[in-house]
């Protein structure tokens, strides 16, 4: 995998992180509104279905970075591995 396409699947893991966080979030405080609202608290259900949300969102940005870097990996050691075969990391058709 090259660095810029490695760069540019980093800047997507993290562009989608910030819109997946603010949505969990958003989604935590309207269901935490609703259940303060069912069983007349302040603002107990609000707060920790908030922190759930936001949880949830960095649970799901360390999957996929930790993904993307085993892929990267595996990429660069078929790579290695091609280059030390003598093959240059060159496809069989592209030669």
């Amino acid at each position: 995998m090259t660095d810029k396409k490695f760069i540019l699947r980093l800047l997507a893991v993290a562009t989608n992180f910030m819109y997946e966080a603010i949505v969990a979030i958003a989604i935590g405080y309207f269901i935490g509104l609703g259940l303060d609202s069912l069983f007349n608290l302040d603002t107990v259900f609000v707060g920790i279905f908030m922190i759930i949300g936001a949880i949830a969102a960095i649970r799901n940005l360390i999957v996929r970075v930790l993904r993307l870097g085993r892929e990267k990996d595996r990429m660069d050691l078929e790579q290695k591995k091609r280059q030390s075969e003598g093959n240059g990391g060159k496809d069989d058709d592209e030669t």
